[in-house]
């Protein structure tokens, strides 16, 4: 099996659209299999899979490796062509008749769609990212890097600049050899793999990288293991910008989890999404001038009831604005979408008190009604109202650095009023305060961790030297 494969029709890599394919060709990279033992593999019904794997064959996925004996019967071996697959510049012309896709942000919820007259325009989305959010123009080059869980929406992506006329080239990264990286190659082969994707954009002015990184799957992966694929990806990132006229740009897209699917607000909480990732670059600058406003402040009070009172000092040179196109660090490159906070390093001796917040979703456990107390930082009580207990034992059994307050924020978005348990989103509640903890090197800290994850609080009342910033939802400054 090669390492990597060129793919000159976007025709054929839109075959990948389909969960069934592409569930099938993961499953060719791990190792060769057959039609009966794929059914068996997937729960799929076997004509269905000899189905998809004449496509796959078809368009040059997989291929056919031998036939053996199994259970008396001669049956054909597949093998995938390839562990990733790079889409050249010279495509043929793309259609417009995308079905199957047109409703889906990603295949971890396609199903969803394909069941729901749910009218989402994944061109408009296309077009807001990369003229608002990401201010495109067509005299640039794009390389685009995705996983599998955003082909819906790097479809469309990929059609908007072609629409406009942007110069692109894909690579298509699959999460099968970026998990094989994780348990199993040497460090010096990692760098290499590492290296070799930065100097795949050299005739790129914009690197976009679509990927929700493999290195949030932890399991089984040591946390020294975990930390040098973090470290080893951002140089990357890094080694990119510093390149004359270069810059590059992860988009993180979240994923939904499969309980979305039987999720009786789903509808609900994908229209907030929408809402909120749509807001346009205009609407952004408002939420930029109102953040750097709240920069301005170096120590905050936050009340949550009237024996509730946490004291923040943050450090004003260690911060992050995620306000679309308008965003504004020292060192991050991460544009979350939807966008709309700022955050801050804080100084952790000048970080204690009690606080009561409202939610928080640690590994896909609910909680709600959090009551922390913390002292120079670190959290050293949690108890739980209502929902999942898991926090209550997080705090109990974690390292000191665990149950570090590693980033402290505001919600800016004016799109997003309420909690609806999207990753990415709640943080982003406009007049929220939220707690982070995990990694936060990326606006300048020193703590590390496998990911990050937020407490929040949707309606506090902030002061700074007494003068009221934030009073239930609305800024006063």
């Amino acid at each position: 099996m090669k390492g990597l494969d060129i793919v000159s029709e976007f025709s054929k890599l839109q075959l990948l659209s389909n969960r069934h394919a592409f569930q099938i060709l993961k499953e060719l990279q791990k190792m060769p299999l057959s039609g009966v033992q794929l059914a068996e593999k997937l729960g799929m019904k076997t004509p269905r899979v000899i189905y998809y794997l004449k496509k796959l064959e078809h368009s040059g996925f997989a291929r056919q490796i031998a036939r053996k004996p199994v259970r008396g019967n001669r049956e054909k071996f597949y093998s995938a062509i390839a562990q990733n697959f790079l889409l050249s510049a010279g495509l043929e012309e793309m259609g417009e008749s995308d079905n199957g896709i047109n409703t889906s942000l990603n295949n971890s919820y396609i199903e969803y769609f394909l069941k729901r007259d749910l009218d989402l325009d994944l061109n408009e989305f296309a077009r807001v990212v990369l003229t608002d959010y990401l201010s495109i123009q067509p005299e640039e080059r794009v390389v685009i890097s995705f996983e599998e869980q955003n082909i819906g929406i790097y479809i469309k992506i990929a059609a908007h600049l072609r629409r406009i006329g942007v110069h692109y080239r894909t690579l298509v990264s699959d999460p099968v050899l970026a998990r094989e990286m994780l348990f199993s190659l040497p460090e010096k082969e990692v760098g290499i793999f590492y290296k070799g994707i930065a100097e795949s954009v050299d005739w790129a002015d914009v690197w976009i990288d679509l990927k929700r990184s493999a290195i949030l799957d932890k399991e089984g992966v040591s946390k020294k293991r975990l930390d040098f694929i973090t470290k080893i990806r951002r140089q990357s990132l890094i080694g990119i910008n510093e390149k004359p006229d270069m810059r590059a740009i992860i988009i993180s897209i979240p994923k939904f989890e499969e309980g979305f699917h039987t999720d009786p607000d789903a509808l609900e909480k994908l229209t907030m999404f929408w809402k909120a990732a749509s807001v346009s670059a205009s609407e952004f600058i408002i939420v930029r001038d109102l953040a750097y406003k709240i920069r301005s402040f170096a120590n905050f009070s936050i009340h949550t009831g009237q024996d509730n009172v946490l004291r923040v000092s943050v450090d004003r040179e260690k911060y992050f604005i995620d306000a679309g196109p308008l965003s504004s660090s020292e060192i991050n490159n991460v544009f979350c979408i939807p966008s709309g906070e700022i955050s801050f390093v804080p100084y952790l001796s000048d970080l204690s008190g009690s606080i009561y917040m409202d939610c928080c979703e640690l590994d896909n456990a609910e909680a709600r009604g959090i009551n922390l107390q913390v002292e120079n930082g670190i959290v050293t009580d949690c108890r739980i109202e209502s929902g999942d207990k898991q926090l209550e034992e997080y705090f109990r059994t974690s390292d000191r650095q665990e149950k570090t307050i590693s980033q402290v924020g505001f919600g800016l978005n004016p799109a997003v009023r309420s909690v609806s348990y999207i990753p990415k989103l709640d943080t982003k509640i406009f007049g929220s305060f939220h707690i982070t903890f995990g990694d936060n090197r990326a606006i300048g800290g020193d703590i590390t961790g496998y990911t990050t994850w937020d407490i929040i609080t949707e309606k506090p009342r902030v002061t700074s030297n007494n003068e009221i910033i934030l009073d239930k939802g609305v800024f006063t400054i």
